[in-house]
């Protein structure tokens, strides 16, 4: 589908919502470091999910293709970029435990908690919500130019994260070659699936209201992992093929709108209004007062940006709707 030039307030919005939810929606960082990261962070995770959407909408395929190919991103991110999936001493925290895996030397937890979370917050979350508030949503936004600084920018901003995290707080690990094998086969075979995808038969199935909708994404997304141990895992994987078998049902339906789509990626958000304030912050060092600025912060914006969609979403129907009593009106003269 040819356009005439890149759409760059969806553009934008992508660059700045991936990684304020894939990373600053669950609090902890000081404020004053917020326009640090969002800079480093943004082109990482916004330029992958900028090319992901681009490749979906002018294939004319969907959101299936859109979440394989942000699971492949997952994959590639944790296993080949900052090697947190391998890396047995990742800045402070233990990645290889609980359900550890010899020989690949991973956690199956953390697997499954890395690809996950940035399936739904580094790629989907933000792609939905900057298309709500498109007029094209559904349209490419990037002219072959604007794909290719995109593009450059991405590969780029993944060179800096891998040499970047490995010093800093990677002390100086790298993967196995049989790990990253592993990691790269898994992104191919993710990859190809997302490309060769086709929609499925349209149905009839009843499907829930937006409401509903809204609070088992929030359900979901808040409580897929209890906990950190066997058993939590166990209820993940379950939370995921439910959600798999269900969501893909119900997006099948004639009755699924957009409403319902735009409430399952307003529920995630929701996540962001609370999780900040039980989660430990990135920063040992930041005091409690600076913590809970830090949480009100996050919590807030996330809530901001859920009531102002669901806003940008009823004007953009209303409008749709008044729009042929218009133009069935008489010509003057």
């Amino acid at each position: 589908m040819p356009i005439e030039k890149t759409k760059w307030p969806p553009v934008l919005a992508v660059l700045v919502l991936a990684p304020w939810f894939a990373e600053m929606s669950w609090g902890g960082y000081p404020l004053t470091d917020i326009p640090v990261i969002l800079l480093f962070v943004g082109p990482l995770y916004g330029g992958a999910a900028l090319l992901i959407r681009e490749v979906a909408r002018r294939t004319g395929r969907g959101w299936p293709t859109i979440v394989l190919l942000g699971a492949a991103f997952g994959v590639l991110q944790a296993g080949l970029v900052d090697q947190s999936l391998f890396n047995p001493a990742y800045d402070r925290y233990d990645f290889q435990h609980p359900v550890h895996v010899d020989g690949l030397d991973i956690s199956l937890y953390y697997l499954l908690a890395f690809v996950a979370g940035h399936v739904v917050a580094s790629i989907v979350a933000p792609i939905a919500v900057a298309e709500c508030w498109s007029r094209r949503g559904s349209e490419p936004w990037l002219t072959r130019r604007s794909r290719s600084w995109v593009a450059g920018v991405y590969v780029l901003a993944t060179v800096i994260n891998h040499f970047g995290v490995k010093d800093e707080v990677g002390h100086g690990f790298q993967a196995e070659p049989v790990q990253m094998a592993a990691a790269a086969a898994a992104v191919a075979v993710l990859v190809v699936a997302a490309l060769r995808w086709r929609p499925r038969p349209a149905t009839d199935v009843r499907v829930p209201g937006p409401l509903v909708v809204a609070g088992l994404g929030f359900g979901a997304y808040l409580l897929y992992l209890p906990g950190e141990n066997a058993a939590a895992l166990v209820f993940g994987v379950f939370v995921l093929l439910l959600a798999v078998v269900v969501l893909g049902t119900w997006s099948r339906s004639r009755r699924w709108t957009a409403d319902h789509t735009v409430a399952l990626i307003a529920g995630s958000v929701l996540v962001g209004v609370v999780v900040p304030f039980w989660s430990e912050p990135y920063d040992d060092s930041v005091g409690a007062a600076q913590e809970l600025a830090a949480d009100v912060a996050a919590a807030t914006v996330c809530l901001v940006i859920v009531v102002s969609t669901a806003y940008r979403r009823r004007s953009l129907r209303s409008g749709a709707s008044a729009a042929p009593t218009r133009r069935a009106l008489p010509r003057p003269g």
